[in-house]
């Protein structure tokens, strides 16, 4: 067959496909035209529960409007996913319709990985240090940091922290975590963190009686290091209890205070 011949085949062959494709398109948009939305069907991609089908339902009631009814084509994808992504618990969403005329919500929802506890106040965080608030009706397994948080959030607050002191103080007890969430022993060992009203951390370790001030959350490991050495060369010399505080703050220094002075 001639190259021009062959060339024109060609040209009607592209030229039927873009037709044929145009006409599926328009056939598609008329079928999509008379659907409308009748159900809402949410989907989770983790266990958590800080956020349920029902409340999806009534945030997008409260937010989007009616969508129940409305045609799938008219259906605003993307500013269903955007309102989700607004609430504090949800990290990623996904909308899209079906021909049966669901609306299907793929939902990812913020892991925290540490509580931060003051009295009554209190707000988690994820591994890159957004903060988000508590839930009402559902409490995450995660380490808790209790005492007099040095963090001034208002009610209700989700993002960065809002200045670098507490952006680093964060960082620091998040990189505290993330150094005893990879060791069994120290996973096992820390039993509670207290934190002082100038942001000393506080330990208090499983089976032992005295407090560790950690100090600033800042050169953990090797503030671990000396809590690690103390209780191997310092503590088998003592009787249980013979020291109250034990002072790994100060670099290469271990200051044990006794109960009675």
């Amino acid at each position: 067959m001639k190259k021009p011949v062959r060339y024109a085949i060609g040209i009607v062959l592209i030229l039927m496909f873009c037709i044929g494709t145009g006409f599926l398109f328009r056939h598609v948009r008329q079928e999509q035209s008379s659907l409308v939305c009748g159900t809402l069907a949410v989907h989770f991609a983790d266990s958590l529960r800080f956020v349920n089908e029902e409340d999806v339902r009534n945030y997008l009631d409260a937010n989007y409007g009616p969508y129940i009814g409305e045609r799938l084509d008219s259906v605003q994808l993307y500013r269903i996913e955007a309102l989700l992504e607004s609430h504090s618990s949800v990290i990623r969403s996904e909308a899209w319709t079906t021909g049966d005329g669901v609306l299907h919500i793929d939902i990812t929802q913020r892991a925290p990985v540490l509580r931060f506890q003051n009295g009554q106040n209190g707000f988690y965080v994820d591994g890159q240090g957004f903060i988000f608030p508590l839930h009402d009706s559902f409490t995450a397994s995660v380490p808790v940091v209790e005492g007099a948080i040095p963090v001034d959030l208002p009610a209700g607050y989700k993002g960065e922290a809002p200045d670098d002191f507490s952006r680093r103080w964060i960082g620091g007890v998040l990189e505290m975590n993330r150094i005893v969430s990879q060791s069994r022993s120290w996973q096992r060992s820390i039993k509670h963190v207290r934190v002082r009203p100038n942001g000393d951390l506080l330990l208090t370790l499983d089976g032992r009686s005295e407090e560790f001030i950690v100090g600033q959350p800042e050169g953990i490991a090797d503030k671990l290091t000396r809590i690690d050495r103390y209780l191997g060369l310092i503590a088998p010399s003592r009787p249980e209890g013979y020291y109250r505080t034990v002072n790994v703050k100060y670099n290469q220094q271990i200051i044990c205070r006794q109960k009675d002075t």
